[in-house]
């Protein structure tokens, strides 16, 4: 007879001890290491421990709430309820490459200078009348992503994504003809036209691509604005800022 021991799903270690049972009569364990509590075998998907970060997962690689529901096993609302415990963990600013500008000058508060393309890509929630707006901004020499803000096309809108990129000390923004730019941007900041908007136009594509709510024709759309708001979030987070979420 071969004895396997048993591992924590939670940090792999085998210092496990038994914790009574659970109210289906199971036999539950505690982790040694992390103190987490776990089972052998779950009568309900959802109790895995792994079924969090499977949920995730595929949300990144664009697979809707039914879709993760039904591959899972597990109910839908258990899939929205997951996804909304990300909320917090969220940035709607690209904190890391805030933080690599301004290394070099620790004691300075404001980074060094920072040209910046901004557009707004158009989603609806519901149905096409309830128009949402991703308005956003990226580093015009490396493409990386600075900043996000959602909400309608008005222009208080572009004053909280404004407001977002204060630390990046913008010195020039390309963006295309929206008036509001014109409006809220000083005229010898704003470089105005789609010749030097093609960086963040194709982020649009790539961003679609990930994300099947965001296909402008399909069947896939958000029916809250919340999981519009966390999901597109998401995927910003991990494709555009590298941020893995646990």
């Amino acid at each position: 007879m071969v004895l396997i021991p048993l591992k924590c799903p939670h940090c792999e270690s085998t210092n496990v001890r038994k914790f009574g049972t659970s109210q289906a009569g199971k036999q539950r364990y505690e982790c040694k290491s992390c103190k987490k509590t776990f089972q052998d075998d779950y009568t309900y998907n959802a109790c895995e421990p792994k079924t969090r970060s499977e949920i995730y997962f595929q949300t990144i690689n664009g697979s809707g709430v039914r879709a993760i529901a039904r591959s899972l096993g597990i109910a839908k609302d258990t899939v929205i309820s997951t996804l909304r415990s990300f909320e917090p963990l969220l940035w709607n600013v690209n904190h890391s490459y805030l933080e690599k500008l301004d290394s070099g000058n620790v004691t300075v508060e404001i980074v060094s200078a920072t040209e910046a393309e901004m557009d707004e890509m158009w989603s609806f929630v519901h149905d096409k009348s309830q128009q949402y707006w991703l308005w956003w901004a990226i580093d015009h020499c490396t493409g990386v992503p600075l900043a996000f803000h959602f909400g309608t096309r008005q222009h208080k809108n572009l004053d909280e994504l404004l407001k977002l990129l204060e630390p990046f000390n913008i010195t020039k923004v390309y963006a295309d003809d929206n008036f509001a730019y014109g409006s809220r941007i000083e005229e010898d900041c704003l470089v105005t036209g789609k010749r030097n908007t093609q960086q963040i136009e194709r982020k649009h594509l790539s961003l679609r691509t990930w994300c099947s709510r965001l296909v402008r024709k399909g069947i896939r759309f958000s029916k809250r604005h919340d999981m519009h708001r966390i999901v597109v979030a998401l995927i910003i987070n991990f494709w555009f800022f590298g941020r893995l979420l646990g």
